[in-house]
């Protein structure tokens, strides 16, 4: 949660390392119509807001089940399945 002492989770890809420190990050590409928490690049296949990362745990110390939602039109592959804009948000494993 915001101003809590530190991060809550660890979001790691093959070029970037973000430390989570709100309950909910935005994954995408930054615009002038806005910027994202994690920006994955310039690419048109990556959509402004292309998807949520978040936890359920209202008390702050990130142990809590964690969640991915896809908001992007492209849809996202999350371990070789596919998930579309819209589908339910999808639990995801703790690494």
């Amino acid at each position: 949660v915001s101003g809590s002492s530190g991060p809550i989770a660890r979001l790691e890809g093959r070029e970037f390392e973000y430390m989570m420190k709100k309950r909910s990050v935005t994954v995408g590409r930054n615009s002038s119509q806005g910027s994202v928490d994690v920006s994955m690049g310039h690419s048109s296949f990556i959509s402004r807001r292309h998807l949520e990362v978040f936890t359920a745990s209202d008390d702050g110390t990130g142990s809590g089940d964690f969640y991915l939602r896809c908001l992007g039109k492209n849809g996202v592959f999350v371990d070789g399945v596919f998930l579309r804009r819209g589908a339910p948000p999808l639990q995801l494993p703790r690494m």
